[in-house]
């Protein structure tokens, strides 16, 4: 979370790795009758596997072995890259990064991976051009979650305006992106845009409805402030017991108990 604003965010390599599909740890794909092609790809997915489960020094050894099969494979090397990122080697991180680049120049995942390592870096205009450029790619399947790193990016910058674009696009290509919904709807509420912001919380707020996600002590302030701005006050005093009853330490309830003493 970002305290400024409390943008809630999970900026990890782990987080990375949910860009990359799940895959099982076991190598009983494995024969002799495997063809070279087939065996990199198997211990591409086996190390992402391990690198999930918390062990990069097993994912080093199953992408070592893809990498000795063909040196050139674009996936490997960009999952080499994570594993290096995940040990806090960020300069071996976007060597495999681009590694994986130079094989592959229209190799997404690879390109937001790096922009990514970039944002966190502070190397932000580095970050920008990846970024951009992940996003511009209208068939890369993590297109949205691009778009939010993006957004996230231009926010490190404070370039709200441009952040918050960055949001609504996300919310175009995924209406119900809860990363998004509330990332903008801070945003848009501390522009004073508080129509628009109401309109993505309640979206945000139907996902926690169906169970799809959950407040956080944030949310919920944001929503007290918004239903208040409203004048629902129905909403603000449900909002607010949920707020007392699952974060009763958080800053958040803390500025809701002042809210009430300056209205006295």
């Amino acid at each position: 979370m970002i305290r400024s604003t409390a943008l809630y965010r999970l900026a990890t390599v782990v987080l990375a790795l949910t860009l990359a599909s799940c895959v099982t740890v076991t190598e009983s794909r494995f024969t002799k009758k495997a063809s070279p092609e087939k065996a990199v790809e198997n211990y591409t997915q086996l190390g992402l596997g391990y690198l999930q489960k918390g062990r990069p020094d097993l994912a080093r050894q199953r992408l070592q072995k893809a990498l000795k099969i063909d040196e050139s494979y674009a996936p490997a090397n960009d999952a080499m890259g994570l594993v290096w990122q995940s040990e806090g080697e960020d300069d071996l991180a976007e060597e495999y990064f681009r590694k994986a680049l130079s094989q592959d120049a229209d190799y997404s995942l690879a390109r937001h991976h790096l922009g990514r390592l970039f944002s966190q870096n502070k190397r932000y205009q580095d970050a920008d051009e990846e970024l951009r450029a992940a996003v511009g790619d209208r068939y890369y399947d993590n297109r949205a979650a691009a778009s939010n790193d993006l957004a996230m990016n231009y926010y490190r910058q404070a370039k709200n305006p441009q952040a918050i674009d960055a949001y609504l696009q996300t919310l175009r290509i995924a209406p119900y992106n809860g990363e998004a919904l509330a990332n903008a709807s801070t945003l848009l509420f501390e522009a004073q845009r508080y129509e628009e912001a109401a309109k993505y919380f309640e979206r945000f707020d139907r996902l926690v409805q169906r169970e799809q996600t959950q407040h956080t002590a944030h949310s919920l302030w944001l929503g007290i402030k918004l239903a208040t701005i409203t004048q629902n006050t129905r909403r603000a005093i449900d909002l607010a017991s949920e707020l007392k009853r699952r974060f009763p330490e958080s800053t958040e309830y803390r500025l809701y108990q002042d809210s009430l003493s300056g209205a006295k």
